[in-house]
């Protein structure tokens, strides 16, 4: 049987030394974990500008994936690399990490490809790890649920005469969020399901969550339970990693 070819999202920064490397370790580790086949690269628009970077990656970097268990040696050990056309004409999405830094490069050096980026807002800053995070899993559960890239930038579709039918959409994933304190002697759990992941990937959600809330939790019967009264704090979260959510049970 014919193997299915294994999708490519590119990561973009600067220098591919930091936030691009970030995001392409983080997005490997997630995809494995929840069965995506796609695989993360990252490349950088102007390594000219990285001077001062030491090394193959930077060592907050490294020590901040370690710290969240993410190991990945082949990875940091490579040195950064320059974008080339061929790895945009590879890639089935493209990403930037800065909007603001990244969009007038690309206009620059790479015009016929801009309108194919999808522009984050992660600035080159210490502790940005958090962010890069919450923005990669919300990739996932946008490719999971079938979603289009996000837009930075408002942008204007071609006026037709007679306009195509548009095709059905896909219905979206609708995640649940409730409180259950029944049989726990007053300590309620938050508990979140319906979530399209498999064991694995629910437990790596888990872990983000627990870490987004400050306490503990776990993963039973294909649902995630957070400790305390989590409903608020936890919409939003999710709502951030790109899911849609519903409170149910008051």
């Amino acid at each position: 049987m014919r193997q299915r070819r294994e999708k490519i999202v590119l990561f973009l920064c600067t220098g591919n030394y930091y936030r691009s490397r970030i995001a392409e370790v983080l997005f490997n580790s997630v995809a494995v974990k929840v069965g995506l086949s796609w695989k993360a690269s990252s490349r950088g628009l102007a390594l000219e500008r990285g001077v001062n970077n030491v090394g193959p990656m930077a060592v907050s970097a490294i020590t901040a994936l370690e710290a969240l268990g993410v190991r990945a040696p082949d990875a940091v050990a490579r040195f950064p690399v320059q974008v080339t056309i061929n790895d945009f004409e590879g890639a089935d999405r493209i990403i930037a990490l800065k909007h603001a830094e990244h969009l007038p490069l690309l206009q620059e050096r790479f015009p016929a490809w801009v309108e194919k980026v999808e522009f984050w807002h992660v600035d080159d800053a210490p502790k940005v790890l958090g962010l890069i995070e919450r923005e990669v899993m919300g990739l996932v559960a946008r490719i999971l649920g079938g979603g289009e890239r996000l837009e930075c930038q408002p942008t204007e579709a071609p006026v037709s005469e007679h306009p195509a039918a548009k095709a059905p959409a896909k219905k979206p994933v609708t995640v649940k969020v409730g409180r259950e304190t029944a049989g726990r002697r007053g300590k309620g759990v938050t508990t979140v399901f319906d979530v399209p992941l498999n064991e694995s990937g629910l437990r790596e959600l888990a872990a983000s969550l627990k870490l987004r809330c400050g306490t503990g939790g776990t993963v039973k019967g294909g649902r995630i339970e957070i400790q305390g009264d989590q409903r608020e704090r936890l919409v939003a979260v999710l709502e951030s990693m790109g899911y849609r959510v519903k409170r149910v049970g008051g």
